[in-house]
């Protein structure tokens, strides 16, 4: 990595952009601003997709169930990064910085399907989104993660898994331990 920030910025950085993200999304969804503010989207972005993926209409429910589906998870992005990266500030490095890439995933999604409507009409609110974006990635680039690996945080639960279901686990453990100090007590 080239460039060493503090997480405690880049995740504040995290939160900055998720903050814009989810401001953006509401006025978006409750629709309280005007049309020159924020540029009207119509319809369901993902459903106008779908159906024209759809050859117009053909097979029309199961397009427009996953167009739905779509449309809440991108509406989920921002409030995703703004709680990965404030888990990120209180050291939940691992699912927080999953939060954050996830939520800027779906919210690059989103904005890109926005991106007509911000070509035609040239809202500024959704420039502030597409800022609000690129600070979420940039934070989300230098939010280092824990030092362990994926593997021996498996390997770890499993062993403490065992150890706490398995009494005779605990037991066989202490006769190895024992069999060893004969062994090595025999062998002095």
């Amino acid at each position: 990595m080239l460039v060493n920030i503090d997480n405690r910025y880049s995740s504040t950085l995290a939160i900055i952009g998720g903050s814009i993200l989810t401001t953006v999304q509401i006025l978006a969804l409750v629709q309280l601003v005007s049309s020159k503010v924020l540029p009207e989207q119509g319809t369901n972005g993902w459903y106008t997709l779908f159906n024209t993926l759809s050859n117009n209409g053909a097979e029309l429910s199961i397009f427009a169930a996953l167009a739905f589906a779509m449309s809440v998870l991108t509406g989920a992005s921002g409030p995703a990064v703004l709680l990965g990266g404030f888990l990120c500030l209180k050291n939940h490095l691992r699912s927080g910085k999953e939060l954050v890439g996830i939520g800027a995933t779906l919210g690059f999604s989103d904005l890109l399907l926005r991106v007509p409507i911000l070509l035609s009409a040239a809202g500024p609110v959704l420039w502030v989104a597409w800022g609000g974006l690129l600070f979420t990635v940039f934070g989300n680039r230098h939010i280092h993660g824990p030092s362990s690996t994926y593997a021996g945080e498996v390997r770890r639960l499993w062993a403490t898994m065992r150890q706490r279901l398995s009494k005779e686990e605990k037991k066989r453990i202490i006769r190895r331990r024992r069999a060893r100090r004969r062994a090595t007590q025999a062998q002095n």
